[in-house]
Parts: C-alpha cells; sequence; structure tokens
C-alpha cells in the first residue's frame, strides 16, 4: 500500500511540478557544466597536456550505458563525483524501504536530492530489473551486445620546424632535429558492451610527429633505430572484461585500472584530486575498470580477478608490461642497464624518444583484500614491482628521496564509515625499498604516508568535509594519486576544509580552504615551503532556461627568487588570483554562453601581471535534425604566461581541450554534428588562435613561423 501511494504521488510530480520540466531541458548541459568545471581546475592545477580522454572515460561510456539505479552500480555516482557520500546512502535506504525505481522524478523523494543534483545525474541513468545475476549466453552476447566503431584524425594545418627537410648528416649529427613522421594523429577505437556486464575493446593510436605506413626515413636513419624502428599504430592495447559472474565480481584481460581506498598505496590513471573537491573529498575506489582509452602511461597490463562472498571481497592482479625509460647505460647485449628517468609523455616522434620507447621491463604483482558490513568497510591493500633496469636519478637536492632501483614493495589500509550525518574516511600506507640507502636507513615515519578526513551532514543541504594528510618524505610509490598540493604524495602535510551550502532554493555555494606544507625541497624551491588555496564558487539557476556562477580563487605558492642581483636563489612567496563569471542561457534551438575571466599574478620580487579572458559561446541544436553547430570566438590579453587562463572547449567525442591562453589574441572554433544515418554520427571540429603580439608561435620542433596556429579534427562514431 505504501509503495502504491508513493507512485501515485510521484506520478502526479511527474505531471505537475516545475522541476521536472527543468531536468528534461538542462540534464545534459548541467552533466557538461560540471565536467567543464571540474577539468578547468584540473588544468590549471596540474599540467595542461594531460589526457583528460583517460579521466572522463567513464563519464563518457555512462551517458552512452546508463548506470541502473536499481543495482550496485550506483557506487559509480559517487566515484565519478556526481552524488555526494550521504546521497549515496539515502538512495541505497530508499530501495530498500520503497523497492526499486521506477522513472526520474522518484528521486525527488529521496532525501537530499535537489532539482540540480537530479538534472546532472538523470543523462546517465536507467531504471529497470537489476539484472546483475542473470546469467549470460553466447547468444545473450551477439543478440544483446552493443558495438561501436570510432575513428579519429586531427592535425595542426601550419607548417612545424620539426617537420622541415633535413639532411642525414644534419640529422646524425643532431638526432632530434626533426620529427620521424607526418604531423598527422590517428585514432581507431572498437569497443563492445553488453548491459555493462561484458566489455571488450581494442584502440589504436599513432601521435603527430611518429612514423606510419610512409614516411621519409633514409635507411641510414633506420639502421641507427634498428628494432625500435617500427611502422602502424604507435600505440595498440586491448581489454576483455566481465563483471557479476557468481563468486566472480570483476576480471580482466589485457589493459585495466586499479583504484582503491583513498588513492595512496594504489590509484592508477587520472583522477580529480583537489581540482574535484568540494564539499566531500572522500574517493570510492571502483576496484578493477578496464581501460579503453589511448593514453600510453599509468595504467596495467596483464590480468586481475576480484572474487568474493558475503562480506568479503578479494582481488590478485599481475601487470607485466614495456614502459619509456632515458637510458644512460647498456650491457654487451644492447640491454639497458641503467636509467636516468621514466618517461610519461607516451611521444615517440624523434630519434631520442623513439630510442627511449619501451626501454624498461615493469612488473607488478599485488592483491587487496575487502570486509564490508553494515557501515562499515575496511580494505588492505599489497603490492610488489620490478623493473628490469636500475633506475638512477640524475642527483639533485630535491630528488634524493624519490624511487630509486630496480623493485619497491607497497602496502596499506584503507577504511570508510557512513552512518546518518556523518562519514569517516582514511588510509595509511608505507613503502619499502630494498634497493635504496636513504629508504633503507630512513625510519617508519618517513617511509608511511597517512590521510584521515570527516564529512557532516548537520542539517539539509549543508555539508562540511575537514581532511588531514601526512605524506612522509621518503614514502614512495610509483601508483599513487592520493589528495595532495601537486602531483607527488611524497614530503606534503596539509589541512582542508570544504562546505557546501544551499542557502536558497536554486542557490548553492561551494568553498573550500587548503592549506599544505612541504616537508622537503621541491623542484622549485631550495627549501621547505608552504603555501595556502582558497576558493569559492557561487551559482544561482534563474530558470529553467538560465543559469550563472561567479568563482574566485586565490592560490599561494613559494618559488626560488630569480632576482639577477640576489647572491643565491632564495625562497619567494607568489600568489595567483582569478575571478570567473559565466552565464547559460538558452532561447528556442540556440543556446547561449558567456565566459568572463579576470587573473592577477604577484610576487616577492615585484612582479605584478595582469590577463583577461572573455568569450561567446553559440550552440544550434535544432529539435528533431540530425545535426547540430557549436561556435566560439574569444579575445585573451595577458601580460605573460604567469597570468594565463584556462577554457575548456567543446570537442568531437572522446577528445578534451583545455589550452592554456596567454600573451594576446583571439581564439576561435566551429564544432558539427552530423548524423547522416541513425547509427552514423561525424564530428568536424576547427579552430584557429590567432596572436597580435608576435610572428611566430611557441619554439624548437614545435615552432610555427606566423602569428596563427590552426587546428582540425575529424571523427566518425559507428554504433551497430
Amino acid at each position: 500500500m505504501k509503495r502504491l501511494i508513493l507512485t501515485i504521488v510521484t506520478f502526479f510530480l511527474a505531471l505537475f511540478a516545475k522541476a521536472q520540466v527543468a531536468i528534461d531541458t538542462i540534464s545534459a548541459e548541467a552533466l557538461n557544466e560540471l565536467l567543464i568545471e571540474q577539468v578547468e581546475r584540473l588544468a590549471e592545477d596540474g599540467d595542461e597536456d594531460a589526457d583528460y580522454e583517460e579521466l572522463l572515460e567513464n563519464y563518457i561510456f555512462f551517458s552512452e550505458n546508463p548506470i541502473n539505479l536499481n543495482s550496485d552500480e550506483i557506487d559509480q555516482l559517487l566515484e565519478l563525483r556526481l552524488i555526494n557520500v550521504f546521497q549515496h546512502e539515502e538512495l541505497k535506504k530508499y530501495r530498500r524501504y520503497y523497492g526499486d525505481f521506477l522513472f526520474i522524478t522518484e528521486l525527488e523523494m529521496v532525501e537530499g536530492f535537489d532539482e540540480q543534483t537530479i538534472a546532472i545525474i538523470a543523462p546517465i541513468v536507467r531504471f529497470g530489473k537489476d539484472d546483475s545475476k542473470d546469467k549470460i549466453t553466447l547468444r545473450k552476447l551477439a543478440r544483446y551486445g552493443n558495438h561501436q566503431i570510432v575513428g579519429r584524425y586531427e592535425q595542426i594545418l601550419e607548417n612545424q620546424q620539426g617537420y622541415n627537410p633535413i639532411s642525414d648528416s644534419a640529422w646524425l649529427a643532431k638526432p632530434n632535429s626533426r620529427y620521424l613522421g607526418n604531423p598527422h594523429r590517428y585514432q581507431l577505437k572498437y569497443t563492445y558492451n553488453y548491459r555493462n556486464k561484458v566489455r571488450a575493446g581494442l584502440v589504436m593510436e599513432k601521435d603527430p610527429g611518429e612514423p606510419f605506413l610512409t614516411d621519409n626515413v633514409s635507411d641510414t636513419i633506420k639502421a641507427l633505430l634498428g628494432d625500435k624502428y617500427r611502422r602502424g599504430f604507435d600505440f595498440v592495447g586491448f581489454h576483455l572484461y566481465a563483471k557479476d559472474l557468481g563468486v566472480v565480481k570483476a576480471a580482466v584481460l589485457g589493459d585495466y585500472q586499479l583504484a582503491w581506498g583513498q588513492g595512496l598505496t594504489m590509484w592508477t590513471g587520472m583522477s580529480f584530486g583537489e581540482s574535484g573537491a568540494g564539499s566531500s573529498v572522500m574517493k570510492l575506489g571502483r576496484g578493477i575498470t578496464p581501460k579503453g582509452s589511448a593514453s600510453e602511461f599509468s595504467f596495467m597490463r596483464g590480468a586481475a580477478v576480484t572474487l568474493g562472498g558475503g562480506p568479503f571481497r578479494g582481488t590478485v592482479f599481475y601487470s607485466n608490461r614495456w614502459i619509456d625509460a632515458n637510458i644512460t647505460e647498456t650491457d654487451t647485449l644492447n640491454e639497458a642497464e641503467f636509467v636516468s628517468s621514466l618517461q610519461e609523455t607516451g611521444s615517440h616522434r624523434t630519434i631520442g624518444e623513439l630510442l627511449d620507447r619501451h626501454a624498461l621491463q615493469q612488473q607488478v604483482v599485488g592483491g587487496h583484500l575487502n570486509y564490508a558490513v553494515s557501515h562499515f568497510e575496511i580494505g588492505y591493500t599489497l603490492h610488489h614491482t620490478w623493473l628490469s633496469a636500475e633506475l638512477q636519478l640524475r642527483p639533485s637536492n630535491y630528488n634524493q628521496y624519490f624511487f630509486q632501483g630496480c623493485q619497491i614493495t607497497n602496502q596499506g589500509i584503507d577504511f570508510k564509515y557512513v552512518k546518518g550525518k556523518f562519514a569517516f574516511f582514511g588510509e595509511g600506507a608505507i613503502s619499502h625499498n630494498p634497493d635504496s640507502i636513504v629508504s633503507s636507513s630512513a625510519t617508519t615515519l618517513d617511509r608511511f604516508a597517512g590521510l584521515v578526513g570527516m564529512t557532516v551532514k548537520p542539517a539539509g543541504y549543508l555539508n562540511f568535509t575537514l581532511m588531514y594528510r601526512d605524506y612522509g618524505k621518503v614514502y614512495q610509490n610509483l601508483f599513487s594519486n592520493a589528495f595532495c598540493e601537486g602531483s607527488r604524495n611524497q614530503g606534503q602535510r596539509g589541512l582542508y576544509f570544504g562546505a557546501e551550502v544551499a542557502p536558497a532554493p536554486y542557490w548553492n555555494l561551494l568553498a573550500y580552504a587548503d592549506h599544505f606544507r612541504y616537508t622537503w625541497l621541491t623542484s622549485q624551491v631550495n627549501a621547505p615551503s608552504w603555501g595556502h588555496d582558497y576558493y569559492l564558487r557561487l551559482s544561482h539557476s534563474f530558470n529553467r532556461r538560465t543559469n550563472a556562477y561567479l568563482q574566485i580563487r586565490s592560490k599561494t605558492k613559494m618559488k626560488n627568487s630569480t632576482d639577477g642581483m640576489a647572491f643565491s636563489h632564495y625562497p619567494i612567496f607568489y600568489t595567483k588570483n582569478s575571478v570567473k563569471f559565466n552565464i547559460n542561457y538558452s532561447w528556442r534551438d540556440f543556446a547561449f554562453s558567456n565566459k568572463a575571466e579576470y587573473a592577477h599574478y604577484l610576487n616577492d620580487d615585484g612582479k605584478n601581471s595582469h590577463g583577461f579572458f572573455i568569450c561567446q559561446d553559440v550552440a544550434y541544436k535544432p529539435e528533431n535534425k540530425p545535426f547540430s553547430l557549436t561556435f566560439r570566438y574569444a579575445i585573451f590579453d595577458t601580460d605573460d604566461y604567469d597570468a594565463r587562463v584556462y577554457a575548456y572547449e567543446n570537442d568531437v567525442l572522446y577528445s578534451f581541450s583545455v589550452p592554456a591562453l596567454y600573451d594576446k589574441g583571439m581564439r576561435v572554433y566551429l564544432l558539427g554534428k552530423w548524423k547522416p544515418v541513425g547509427n552514423l554520427t561525424l564530428y568536424a571540429r576547427i579552430g584557429s588562435t590567432i596572436y597580435r603580439d608576435r610572428d611566430e608561435i611557441s619554439s624548437g620542433l614545435t615552432l610555427i613561423e606566423g602569428n596563427h596556429k590552426t587546428d582540425l579534427k575529424v571523427e566518425a562514431v559507428w554504433k551497430l
């Protein structure tokens, strides 16, 4: 009876409530805006050349293969930062009390789910019977499985210095003075999915500058490269993945990712980390997941399986792959004995880069044991890594505690407790490197890393998070990706406080403060240093067609002084402040977005630089038409690189662009999407950056003579 009454009430809400109109209208845009904000912050905090395809791979996958809210797949919503830990618990509680969800408006009856949250998750969820226990047969796999093929071509249209002709003698004298291949990037990807339970994929990619089927490489250069020279796709990866097969909870063969706890002991691939921070920074480890992107760094290649029964789950995994490294010494068999650094770019464009390709064999074996009951969960992770050659870094003051040697062991314990209005989480990890004198002689505390946090929801739409981290200066881990300032979970302490408040209907306030201290030197500071990061974002939905936000951020860190008159480089403070305003609105078949950002950089050496960015986006998406167009016109003006701004750009499917804009100029692009037939979708994008204060762009092999740089992308997506 209770279920019947609830269904009737929800049905009338679906007919008359304003919220449902908003959900249908802004759901896709709301999800897109959330991803834009997170990626822009990630680019600003880290590497603007990072492979965002890998990071957002799950978002795209679940937008095309929605999550069943009536299954355990709802854990993915928490991991993707689309809901918080309390909303996750309320979803499970609702299902226990009232049974399966029937339609989207039923979420309005779940405590903590407002219009904005429902709009964000609407594009990637579905409602139906939990089929995770259904038996899989070859007939079902063949009949109900979905196939997809994606082909992409892209190129910088202007000529770059690295593609100019050069004689063999000049090339041999300077081996890294020319690219080996053409300026084209090719990518071909095949994926198969059966109800999110069985997945398979094959991805192949050739980057700009890498040799392909035809090239202008002479026999002399080929002889120098030996067996390193090859034609065809530079990267080839595949995976075969299945889950929920009785006691086999997950199994994978090929390329895959691992993620447990808070990321201190094992978390391969990218993570939003601080860039996705808000009212809660607690991570939910996904365990084993297949890797379908063309990223060539930080993943496993081999096999893994998770078995479970009752409250216990256990995972074992093995990985054996060749990685890029800079060789410093070889033996008589021409095999690497010592390497000076690991290469993470995945580019093999020059003779030097190609010689570094697959120079080092990396083997990893380990496992994870998890116990979960009621509101409590605890896990233990252990893994050991071998390298086929010894890693010997070029000595410097700041890297003496970095990993060196041939092998390392990592282990850690993570926990999570969620009940009522409180959530506690944390992880502690320790490393052991038998090949390192520094590591062997270090104290246990120096080799330890830990974080602990608490999220509280005192009332309504009000969340607070407090988290403390302490990563020892000798903690070494090749697969650590926990919350931190920067990219290394080593030699850092920090205290984070975040809050999310809904002060009134359709208003949302998000803020955090992160104070951090480096306990050892860094590449930019010749002494222990400290800093802070303050963030405030106020957003408002005026109506179902208009929303806006104002964002303020101030980040202070330390670096070495560049004062040429100083006797030595001493640490100084520098601060970057930014103010960003964004408004989205629509009219009929048009959607508009206006963005403006102001950046201010200053340091103790007296440097004071400014920058601004303004853009107008126009999207034309007519209903019941097989095409859409998106256009951007932007201008930027900054005093230098320090005052740069980052602007997310709409792109072809599975591709993401967040360029750093600096100096003076304009940026325009046009993106088109067309479905000539039901199963085929074509994308094309052309963009250009035009500078008004220079006649050369970039330097070295990427140098372009002229004041404009034009990029072209063409993609075809065929679903079967």
